[in-house]
């Protein structure tokens, strides 16, 4: 296998990678690679991309996988002799772009989620690690299912944030996980309409003052309605 072939092979691999850690599988990516071959297509994507051009990469981003991205592959040491400097610098340049676009990313979910773990992967998951609230409820691809399945008010209580922040509130919402991840056994497939649910911050946080949390329910069931 010569260089170029390696090149390709080490694309492909990023593909599946994204697809699996991820949840994005970029389809014209791959059919890109198989038709014009992995460094055509890397050369092609360093030229300015359109916004269907970026779903991949804003996934991969938003995932924190700057490893992923077509910039990070190019500027291993055995495929640089592949590109000019020109292209190079370019792949540089976006990368530290990305990085600091990441740090944006995360510094955002620090304000509204400040108890919450950086997020995984998408669907698989297993990480064994004790943690007040698991490391994958935030991923965005899994709450958006949950979110358009259940909508966003608040799974224990109902408060909806649109509802009494007009402005702010539109959106917000906590995604909890109602299996813990210390009760798996290795990966799993993770549904976000069976294993998510929407909650607000604060019954989040009631939901894990135990070990293991409490269940919709058993919280529920402990509210005390104002004036009772």
């Amino acid at each position: 296998m010569n260089i170029e072939e390696e090149f390709t092979e080490a694309l492909l691999h990023g593909y599946k990678t994204a697809g699996e850690e991820v949840g994005y599988w970029g389809k014209r990516y791959l059919q890109s690679i198989r038709r014009n071959g992995g460094l055509a297509t890397a050369k092609r994507m360093l030229l300015p991309r359109n916004a269907g051009q970026r779903m991949g990469l804003d996934a991969l981003i938003e995932a924190n996988r700057p490893d992923l991205t077509v910039e990070a592959i190019i500027l291993r040491e055995q495929f640089r002799p592949l590109f000019t400097n020109v292209e190079l610098e370019a792949a540089r340049t976006r990368l530290g772009e990305y990085g600091r676009q990441i740090a944006a990313v995360l510094a955002h979910r620090e304000r509204l989620y400040p108890d919450e773990l950086p997020s995984g992967t998408r669907y698989v998951e297993g990480a064994k690690k004790q943690v007040r609230v698991n490391a994958y409820e935030r991923n965005p691809r899994a709450r958006k299912v949950c979110i358009e399945h259940y909508g966003l008010d608040c799974a224990v209580c109902g408060f909806n944030f649109a509802a009494r922040f007009p402005e702010l509130g539109i959106g917000f919402i906590h995604i909890h996980h109602l299996r813990p991840l210390s009760l798996t056994d290795g990966a799993y497939e993770l549904d976000p309409i069976e294993d998510l649910r929407p909650v607000c911050p604060n019954c989040h946080a009631m939901l894990h003052r135990k070990d293991p949390p409490l269940s919709i329910e058993e919280l529920r069931g402990q509210m005390v309605l104002a004036g009772g």
